[in-house]
Parts: structure tokens; C-alpha cells; sequence
């Protein structure tokens, strides 16, 4: 579970709200979300919230080895959800693009520079 200060949360909540309500169009669930505690969101999105001071104590002392390893574990995670997400996107938004590159291929064969 990813440890974050809850103007962390709020922070990734309101990205959350702008990102379904401006990408995927989605206005009621972005409505949801921006209802949702900051609790309930980082409870659902499996995070810890975290008092900013203690996480600056905990900053402070050296880490393990397992420790760094849990850490990057849970990063490639996160990253992983991340690149899947923008696989979405990119799929929504570019389309097909073998259609796209048929498009483009009837367009140039009847433009083959200036006819004579």
C-alpha cells in the first residue's frame, strides 16, 4: 500500500475528477469522484494516508534492502496501472490505425505532384 500525505490524495483525487471529466468524457463519475472523501478515494485507490511529519522522520533513516525492494515493487505496479491506462487513452483517441493509414494512402496516390 503506497503511503501519502492527504494533500497528496486530495492532489491525485482532483486529477482523477479532471481526467474523466476532460479525457474520457464522463462527467458523472468525475461528479463521484469529486463527492468521494478523501478517505474513501485513498482507501478505493489503495493508499495510506500519512501524517507529513512522520513521513519526514521515516525519510530521514536508511532504508533496507526489502524495504527499497517492496518500494520498487510497488512503483513497477503503479506503473504498469499507469501504462495501461494510457494504452486506453491512446487507444480511444488514435482510432484505428489501419484505417487512418488506408486514408492516408488514397489521399496521396491521386496526389503525385503536378499533373501534366
Amino acid at each position: 500500500m503506497k503511503k501519502l500525505t492527504s494533500d497528496q490524495v486530495d492532489s491525485r483525487k482532483e486529477k482523477a475528477v479532471r481526467f474523466t471529466r476532460d479525457v474520457l468524457g464522463d462527467s458523472e463519475r468525475a461528479d463521484e469522484i469529486a463527492d468521494e472523501s478523501i478517505e474513501s478515494y485513498a482507501q478505493r485507490r489503495q493508499f495510506e494516508i500519512t501524517n507529513p511529519q512522520e513521513r519526514s522522520k521515516v525519510m530521514a533513516r536508511t532504508k533496507t534492502k526489502s524495504e527499497l525492494e517492496v518500494e520498487v515493487q510497488d512503483l513497477q505496479e503503479e506503473n504498469d496501472e499507469l501504462q495501461e491506462q494510457l494504452q486506453t487513452i491512446a487507444d480511444i483517441v488514435g482510432g484505428d490505425d489501419e484505417d487512418e493509414e488506408e486514408d492516408r494512402d488514397d489521399e496521396t496516390e491521386g496526389d503525385n505532384g503536378p499533373e501534366e
